[in-house]
């Protein structure tokens, strides 16, 4: 039932297309169900099925209903299962109209009602029902006789049919309610998913972006409540920008080769095309048709400056090479990886146990993994002096006197560095971040 269509075809094709797929206008849906019988206005014969077996599932249908008050009915239209469940259908509603379910609970309010029944052959009673305060807990049983199951499917498809004509409804007013945040949109300005419930591109489109830019895994759910499905890449591309669309898979797509823990696999600095490269070839060159940057598979230098050369000799030739390199660890003294899932994050607050979105928990100053709070200090000491009795990790630091720590150590190290090599002293030390 999924529509995949251009928006500019137009509303007025999209609408008879959903209208025809949900109301079984098809030629072949109308020959298909054309000798099925309506079960709502049979008269009333005997019925070939147990009757203790439609009470059964009658019981399972209506488990807000009490299993005397199921059969009172049932037996009132001779044992019947579609026009039983019909009647029910209506005595539920009253009762909806007094008291509705309350889904957070999982409880009904006590309520009691009086329902005038009346069957096909002119017989009416009046009859008194109360709800249970509780659903009924019912198991599913496999063997159904055959007339029995021809009025269940009879039933299923006339809700269905109910269920469709409210969503045409809603289209011949020109708006679907969304199913996140329930406003009214044009049918053409909705995504669906595989099990069809509309939901607008604007909260698509902040939904992937969240996905795309935040640090949660890419698990694109559908909204409405209680589904569990995905939404198609049909859809996305229909209802995205090409770009939002293209970075969604590339996030998904270096997420599962980060999981899957490929190894000599190399990603173009230019764009992050990944692929995997032969440790004897050096180059690597990007296949992104709109990139097609030839770099070295080590220093990532570009490779016409560094054919022909070794890595050291291409950094000896230009002394920013080191400073590049020192100014490199500084940032990475700031940032910690996780080993499992190689997810990179910084600390801004907090104790100093992390824990990776994968489930990993590391300290965040000595990065070993798999700890928990016993790898800490637990003896007690004056703020920000060290203990006395143990070398174990601090769970509260300041991470900026952390980071500011080591990289000092890193900037000396490169001190030392450059006058060795006879290098022109320069400040080195973490980059700062462009303005936008």
């Amino acid at each position: 039932m999924r529509l995949i269509v251009s928006v500019f075809e137009g509303i007025e094709l999209i609408k008879s297309q959903l209208i025809d797929l949900m109301l079984n206008y098809t030629m072949e849906d109308r020959s298909r169900h054309s000798d099925v019988v309506n079960f709502y206005t049979r008269p009333c014969t005997t019925v070939d099925y147990n009757r203790k077996l439609c009470a059964r599932q009658l019981l399972r249908d209506f488990n807000q209903m009490y299993e005397y008050d199921i059969n009172l009915v049932l037996n009132f239209f001779h044992g019947q299962y579609a026009k039983t469940h019909q009647a029910l259908c209506k005595i539920m509603e009253e009762f909806n109209k007094l008291a509705p379910f309350d889904e957070k609970s999982k409880q009904n309010k006590p309520c009691l009602i009086r329902v005038k029944v009346e069957n096909d052959q002119g017989e009416t009673e009046m009859m008194v029902f109360s709800r249970m305060p509780a659903l009924r807990n019912t198991k599913e049983f496999k063997h159904i006789p055959q007339s029995l199951q021809e009025e269940i499917d009879f039933v299923k498809r006339e809700q269905q049919k109910d269920s469709n004509m409210a969503v045409v409804e809603q289209i011949d007013e020109n708006t679907v309610e969304c199913s996140c945040c329930f406003g009214g949109f044009d049918i053409a300005l909705m995504a669906q998913c595989t099990d069809c419930h509309l939901i607008c591109k604007e909260c698509l489109s902040m939904y992937v972006k969240e996905m795309v830019y935040g640090s949660g895994k890419i698990n694109l759910e559908c909204l409405s409540s209680d589904c569990g499905m995905s939404y198609p890449i049909s859809e996305l591309q229909r209802c995205l920008d090409k770009t939002l669309v293209d970075k969604l898979q590339e996030r998904g797509f270096m997420e599962d080769i980060k999981m899957a823990g490929v190894d000599d696999l190399i990603s173009c600095p230019g764009c992050n095309f990944t692929a995997t490269l032969s440790p004897t070839v050096k180059m690597f060159l990007c296949r992104n048709l709109d990139c097609q940057k030839a770099i070295c598979r080590y220093c990532q230098v570009d490779w016409n400056d560094h054919e022909g050369l070794t890595c050291n000799e291409v950094e000896t030739k230009d002394e920013t090479a080191l400073r590049k390199e020192y100014e490199e660890k500084m940032t990475k003294a700031k940032v910690r990886t996780c080993k499992d899932c190689k997810t990179e994050f910084l600390k801004e607050d907090g104790c100093n146990k992390l824990t990776c979105r994968c489930g990993v928990r590391m300290c965040y100053i000595c990065r070993e993994s798999s700890i928990d709070y016993t790898h800490f200090c637990g003896h007690f000491r004056e703020p920000g002096r060290p203990c006395s009795k143990c070398k174990a990790c601090s769970l509260w630091t300041n991470p900026e006197e952390d980071d500011q720590r080591a990289i000092e150590e890193i900037r000396k190290e490169a001190a030392e560095k450059q006058k060795h090599l006879g290098l022109d002293e320069k400040i080195i030390g973490v980059p700062h971040t462009p303005k936008k």
